[in-house]
């Protein structure tokens, strides 16, 4: 675990000027398209086109500043949008802060979130034990070893787990690569590439934590995960973000 541990930045409340928040409205100007979602009902059977609901907001300056991941341009922004358990993420290059704000459409239930401005802190992140080992059943120690084994990685971390990069906070299985690129293949019509998740190129860009003070709850206490391919994010192309949710 600690050999494969990776950099991440914890998105803390602050008082400070900052542009990137969680929750309440985007800071989006009025030339954007707010995504929506649509659902087939079956009885009868319609199409239901309906908003999307804003999650979070990040300034890529911002995230780089702080010792954010790498393979992330350090400019722009990005804003994050679910219903409730798909998503969707925009990226604006250049923002212009002169323009009308995107006026905000009736949302989905649990919308809007309350708003919290953050900080971003660097920490490390470590992978979870199911994602290191395929065969759990396979390890020789006992079970008082495994339990601790399967704590350490989030052990260290403070209050929901908000945050940018790193390794991700499973809460069911760790094979959320796996997930993100089956999903991107159905959109493409191809066979997925990828068989181990750790093998992928696919990584975490923002994890959401359910958090009482920003009145989330994902599911039953659960989270939201976006991901991204690492090549497609160093070639600044964020129109392939997938969201994976999971919930306990």
């Amino acid at each position: 675990m600690k050999a494969l541990a990776r950099p991440t930045l914890l998105l803390l409340p602050t008082e400070a000027p900052a542009f990137s928040k969680l929750g309440g409205a985007p800071d989006l100007d009025d030339g954007a398209t707010w995504p929506t979602s649509t659902v087939i009902h079956r009885f009868p059977r319609r199409e239901v086109t309906t908003s999307m609901g804003f999650v979070a907001q990040l300034d890529l300056a911002e995230v780089r500043a702080a010792g954010g991941p790498d393979w992330l341009p350090d400019h722009g922004r990005l804003y994050f949008f679910a219903e409730p358990w798909m998503g969707a993420a925009l990226h604006v290059a250049a923002a212009d802060d002169g323009r009308p704000r995107i006026a905000v459409p009736a949302l989905p239930k649990g919308f809007p979130l309350a708003e919290r401005r953050v900080a971003m802190t660097p920490a490390i992140s470590y992978p979870d034990l199911e994602w290191l080992v395929d065969d759990l059943s396979e390890l020789d120690i006992d079970d008082d070893a495994l339990d601790r084994l399967s704590e350490f990685p989030t052990a260290h971390m403070p209050g929901p787990k908000h945050r940018v990069g790193g390794h991700a906070s499973a809460i069911q299985s760790s094979d959320m690569e796996l997930e993100a690129e089956r999903m991107l293949a159905e959109q493409e019509g191809r066979e997925p590439t990828a068989t181990r998740p750790r093998e992928t190129d696919w990584r975490l860009l923002l994890q959401v934590d359910t958090d009482v003070e920003l009145k989330t709850k994902w599911g039953d206490g659960g989270r939201l995960y976006y991901w991204i391919r690492e090549a497609d994010a160093r070639a600044g192309d964020f129109s392939k973000i997938q969201m994976v949710g999971q919930s306990h």
